[in-house]
């Protein structure tokens, strides 16, 4: 068992401009290559026609009935549902594919992939059929053949992120300052531990962050910091067999100690002890 789940990239045909689309029977190949958990640098939007679908993603399962959005952020771990009697088509992007895009974009991209799915309806799964049928077997052979792509991406992502105000999960929406805090946080939570520093970097004070995080999230800064890394330590414990301290190297802890009274605090277990019973449930 490897120390290091595996994270993959888009692949060829369409490495070139970091983007893919996937049709049932093309999903049912494409998944049979990996049954292992893994994650993605890139981000993955699919569609449910029609049938459920287990969607699970780091500890979270979900069975989904159609129709339905179904939301893969990059980096979540998961397996792959089995693909049984569903009608599915999945479109792959990466981060580079859409640097381009204006703030509403962005705006629109972090409040879907805030929620693990969203339930519509069929006239509203008949809607976005039109737009992926306008952007199936595209080529990438001209600049304005890609920026073509990008532009229908770029309606796919708002009509989605429409949809998600429409059918509004259990949590709040998400604001702006909230919003680029969540970016931030992704990429930076295993180096920056100290709320200060994610103020810093928005330009406002640690007391109107905590408040903005707050009126999304009932939740602090800090608390979101340490559930991301939490939830981490846990994907990694779960499925390898790094040791305590490597982990906690890896995750910007100042020592193994501190990392496990950490750990403990929130599971009240230790590393060790959280990886052994991994090991068990997983044999079991």
């Amino acid at each position: 068992m490897s120390n290091i789940i595996p994270k993959y990239s888009l692949e060829d045909p369409l490495n070139q401009n970091d983007f893919n689309f996937y049709k049932s029977d093309e999903l049912v190949e494409f998944m049979a290559q990996d049954q292992n958990p893994h994650s993605h640098n890139y981000y993955i939007l699919s569609f449910l026609y029609s049938g459920s679908i287990l969607h699970l993603a780091d500890f979270e399962s979900d069975r989904i009935t159609a129709p339905a959005i179904l939301l893969l952020d990059i980096d979540r771990v998961h397996t792959h549902p089995i693909l049984h009697d569903c009608v599915i088509k999945s479109i792959g992007f990466s981060q580079r594919f859409i640097k381009d895009r204006g703030p509403t974009f962005f705006n629109s991209l972090n409040k879907i992939f805030s929620r693990p799915f969203i339930k519509i309806s069929k006239g509203e799964i008949e809607r976005i059929d039109e737009i992926i049928h306008l952007m199936e077997n595209r080529s990438f052979n001209s600049t304005l053949e890609t920026e073509l792509t990008q532009s229908l991406l770029d309606a796919l992502v708002t009509y989605c992120a429409i949809l998600s105000d429409q059918n509004p999960s259990t949590e709040k929406t998400l604001n702006e300052i909230y919003a680029r805090f969540r970016i931030l946080l992704k990429k930076h939570y295993t180096e920056h531990h100290e709320v200060s520093f994610y103020a810093d970097s928005l330009n406002i004070s640690t007391s109107v962050l905590t408040h903005q995080v707050k009126h999304s999230t009932f939740k602090t800064p800090k608390q979101l910091i340490d559930e991301h890394l939490l939830l981490e330590a846990k994907r990694i414990l779960y499925w390898s067999d790094i040791t305590s301290k490597e982990l906690s190297w890896k995750l910007g802890f100042e020592t193994d100690s501190y990392f496990s009274r950490f750990f403990k605090k929130y599971t009240g277990l230790t590393p060790k002890e959280f990886q052994k019973n991994s090991i068990l449930n997983r044999i079991l």
